[in-house]
């Protein structure tokens, strides 16, 4: 990345970036010498010296009856980026309230890879809070594709207080997952492989249903729907009264 791309970041954009990186190279010069220098007419050279003036990019002085315009300190850029970040942080509630609110239409979120699979995951921890819980059904999942994230899915999970109540397949190995279920938060029932021959995972949560398949070609997808949330919710606990319990 160049320094005009860069410069792109926060919002200093081609005229702009132009006349900007005139300052820095010049030191010091009439918007004259500045328009000559970029090949710009000087009212234009004038509307974005005023800009740069108001962001505290550059600054103004009488010598010899002219007025001149040099930069300050790059430094200002740094703070130019902080500022920008701090004016999105102050209006994040509101756009999370709005990402999150009820939705009248059932939308489709699909992901790709295990980077998408990850983004899955992910939204059940931004979706909910302490003491919420994610229903679940395990067939060969994350477990075995995804041990280190899943590891610190669970960890980040426990740290926000969000409980998981799963149905998995009763395998090789499985009981050894299950010695950690109380400190994970995790209650877990079991079915026969033959009774449950489930290869994805599919997580309920809050309002959504989200499914993730492990195949040749791994993807996730995300259904936002109170409707259907709530169907399969009741499916889930019908399948939970059927499924064997952990003692």
């Amino acid at each position: 990345m160049n320094i005009k791309e860069s410069l792109e970041q926060i919002d200093i954009i081609g005229k702009k970036a132009d006349i900007y990186l005139a300052c820095l190279e010049m030191g010091g010069a009439t918007a004259y010498s500045i328009a000559k220098k970029v090949g710009l007419k000087r009212p234009t050279v004038y509307d974005i010296l005023s800009q740069l003036l108001n962001e505290g990019l550059v600054y103004k002085s009488l010598k010899a009856k002219k007025k001149y315009y040099f930069p300050a300190d790059p430094g200002r850029l740094l703070k130019k980026a902080k500022e920008k970040e701090e004016n999105i942080k102050a209006i994040l509630p509101e756009l999370e309230s709005l990402y999150n609110a009820p939705k009248i239409k059932p939308t489709i979120k699909y992901f790709e890879g295990k980077e998408g699979i990850k983004e899955m995951y992910n939204d059940s921890l931004k979706s909910l809070k302490k003491g919420d819980e994610i229903l679940g059904y395990v067939g060969e999942g994350v477990l075995q594709h995804l041990p280190k994230y899943s590891d610190e899915y669970v960890a980040d999970r426990v740290s926000k207080g969000i409980r998981f109540r799963g149905i998995y397949k009763k395998e090789k190995g499985i009981m050894e997952y299950m010695a950690k279920n109380q400190e994970q938060l995790r209650t877990v029932r079991l079915l026969d492989p033959k009774d449950f021959p489930v290869n994805n995972e599919t997580n309920i949560y809050a309002n959504k249903v989200a499914i993730a398949s492990y195949g040749k070609e791994m993807f996730a997808m995300i259904i936002e729907s109170e409707e259907i949330a709530r169907a399969q919710r009741a499916i889930f606990e019908l399948a939970w009264r059927g499924a064997e319990g952990l003692e």
